[in-house]
């Protein structure tokens, strides 16, 4: 016996893959759209469990049949979305794209994919962001639920079931707890895994028991169900990324939900009515196609866009996501649920058998050629290679340890001679290392380089999450204290991410807010002079110790991964530094403070200025890859090739030409923008 219609659950489903849609299309208001998926979770929870308990009640289930209703559903709309997926990210994507797009063909087919991103990364921006079958993480997790639930049934069955709503409450709060405890162990886990996520199907599920009667008023209807759609809406509109999820903030979208389901029940409600208006459902009908089709295009629109889609774009890709969800539900979706292909059991089997392994066929071919790089250009090839040249100085960093157990730093320039010279500073410094290395070979000059991420050389000045930052600094300056051969030292940092505290353009990762460690007094001052104070404590110590100092300009900020945008930009035929590269204004402004700082201490303490930007910038813009091949290795630190680029821009230090003229036409120190 099937289950009664309803029609607001489809509108439900409606709110859900909306609230999907539109946070992955980047609608800043619904901040908290992937809850989405929780409220699927809920909504098939409860009637997977309806059908399962009606059908065991009248002597009627069948595993097969229930496996094969599930397959009917799932399945060809899948199918379909994977090999187009396939099909256009062998046209688009770059040779390790194409590799871990078979990967997660290969997991999707088998619904195991949940596991696959697992492993990976997480959800939230990222690489994340460039999967085209990421979203089907939730697919996984649904199917591995069908796969072991109706066997649980059927188990509890055999007793009493009565027994129903015991086994689903102490397995729903193991499954909760499970998830509490992860989450602070490993977001990924507690994420992407079934163990942690069944809890959400369970609500559902014990909802689909009854055990909680209907009330028989209406206005108590009326308020369960104005109580669940407010819960959903604070999650979909408050909730961000950052909230730590899915843990105990889940439980609001997921009790919302439940809400709305029992509420629902009277038929009389007024968000009943709503969620019944016959576009909402229809919108709820096509939500599966509507899911499935979303994230592949949305993820290849903004690879060929290559920087933020604009408006025009986005109506164009939201108009095509909806058009293929439409012909998906009426002409895949609808025929195979309706049994008018694959009518029999068994023909159904065989062809879901073959376009599975077809599908992971298909996903190891792509992994076994390595992405079939030969698609493209030979400069995307050396571009791979140059990547990989670049961690060559990250074996130079760990500097503490390296001089707590006794050993020396890396050297940089010539092999032998006297070290007359120190380069430190954090990962953009270690990216400038090549250009550096080379300058200094060229006449024979010996240095140490002394490198630690996210530690610009300031003197107790650090982050709050990098409490490392201090004692390495100190360690560097203590070794340059009892090493009389070092004359000079040259400090090289992201300083504009100091300065301003925030990330550049679409680059992810938290803003930064520095504190000082010798003042704590002064900690309420702005970014801008607690960098002034550091830097300035750094070079005084260090003139005090009789050393000359030399600041290196910052390297200008792209926002875009420029490796991959360029993979791309070569294959569409585009112009990589039309596309990303920031104009040498926008470089100005970035760097804004840090230039008007720079003078004022070449002003009074008489240091001297590396200038790598009037080399990378013109008039127009700062060069972000010359020749197809890039400068960066991605958003903001420079490959081998652009550091050894720039390389000329430390010539001047390493001819022994005069400090106080190095660096006279950099952009920032003649910048037109002032205070």
């Amino acid at each position: 016996m099937t289950p009664k219609y309803r029609s607001d659950i489809d509108g439900l489903r409606a709110i859900a893959v909306l609230s999907v849609l539109f946070f992955h299309s980047g609608v800043s208001i619904f901040s908290g759209g992937y809850i989405g998926v929780d409220v699927f979770f809920v909504i098939s929870g409860y009637l997977i469990t309806t059908i399962i308990v009606r059908e065991i009640a009248n002597n009627d289930f069948s595993i097969a049949k229930f496996y094969e209703r599930r397959f009917r559903r799932i399945l060809p709309p899948l199918v379909v979305v994977i090999a187009v997926s396939l099909i256009v990210g062998l046209l688009l994507l770059p040779p390790d794209g194409v590799t871990s797009l078979g990967q997660s063909a290969i997991t999707t087919a088998l619904f195991s994919s949940n596991m696959l991103f697992y492993f990976e990364s997480g959800y939230f921006g990222g690489a994340s962001e460039m999967k085209p079958l990421l979203h089907t993480w939730s697919l996984a997790v649904e199917e591995q639920y069908y796969i072991f639930f109706p066997l649980l049934l059927m188990l509890i069955a055999k007793k009493d079931t009565k027994h129903y709503l015991r086994w689903l409450i102490i397995l729903g709060i193991l499954s909760f707890i499970t998830g509490i405890i992860l989450i602070n162990i490993s977001t990924s886990a507690a994420f992407y895994w079934l163990p942690t996520r069944a809890w959400e199907l369970f609500i559902g599920s014990i909802l689909a028991l009854h055990v909680i009667p209907s009330p028989s008023k209406r206005y108590i209807r009326e308020i369960n169900s104005i109580l669940g759609i407010a819960m959903i809406a604070f999650s979909v509109f408050v909730y961000t990324s950052e909230t730590s999820f899915p843990g105990f903030a889940a439980l609001l979208p997921t009790i919302g939900t439940a809400l709305l389901i029992h509420s629902g029940s009277g038929g009389d409600s007024f968000i009943y009515k709503a969620l019944s208006l016959r576009p909402v459902v229809f919108v709820g009908l096509i939500s599966y196609s509507l899911y499935l089709w979303h994230w592949p295009v949305i993820v290849y629109t903004k690879i060929l866009s290559i920087t933020e889609p604009t408006v025009p774009v986005m109506m164009f890709m939201l108009a095509l996501i909806l058009t293929l969800s439409i012909l998906s539900w009426k002409y895949i979706e609808s025929p195979f649920r309706k049994k008018t292909f694959f009518e029999g059991r068994r023909s159904l089997l065989l062809a879901s058998t073959g376009v599975s392994v077809a599908i992971v066929v298909s996903g190891m071919v792509l992994i076994m050629n390595a992405g079939y790089p030969h698609r493209s250009t030979n400069d995307i090839a050396a571009i791979s290679e140059e990547e990989d040249k670049w961690h060559h100085w990250a074996r130079c960093e760990k500097v503490v340890n390296r001089i707590k157990n006794g050993q020396s730093l890396c050297n940089i320039g010539a092999k032998t001679g006297r070290t007359n010279f120190i380069f430190w500073g954090d990962s953009h410094a270690r990216a400038l290392a090549s250009g550096i290395n080379l300058s200094a070979l060229k006449i024979g000059l010996r240095g140490k380089i002394a490198t630690q991420s996210a530690c610009p050389p300031l003197l107790s000045i650090e982050r709050p999450n990098r409490t490392s930052c201090n004692e390495f600094n100190q360690t560097v300056l203590e070794l340059i204290s009892v090493t009389p051969e070092i004359e000079t030292v040259i400090l090289a940092a992201r300083w504009a991410l100091s300065t301003k505290g925030t990330r550049y353009k679409q680059e992810s990762g938290k803003s930064v807010q520095l504190i000082d460690l010798d003042t704590p007094s002064s900690n309420n001052l702005t970014n801008i002079k607690l960098f002034e104070i550091g830097l300035m404590r750094t070079i005084e110590k260090l003139q005090s110790l009789g050393k000359k100092v030399v600041l290196v300009n910052p390297v200008p900020e792209v926002g875009f991964d420029v490796p991959y945008a360029l993979k791309v930009a070569n294959i569409t035929g585009r112009d990589i530094n039309v596309v990303i590269a920031p104009t040498t204004e926008e470089y100005r402004e970035r760097t804004e403070e840090v230039g008007t700082i720079f003078r004022q201490l070449e002003d009074r303490l008489n240091i001297g200025l590396v200038a790598p930007d009037i080399i990378l910038c013109d008039s127009s813009y700062c060069k972000v890859a010359i020749g197809g091949v890039t400068l960066y290795r991605d958003d903001d630190h420079l490959s081998t090739f652009g550091s050894e680029y720039v390389s000329q821009a430390f010539d001047e230090v390493f001819n022994g030409l005069s400090i106080e003229i190095v660096g006279q036409n950099s952009l920032i120190k003649y910048s037109s923008v002032r205070h």
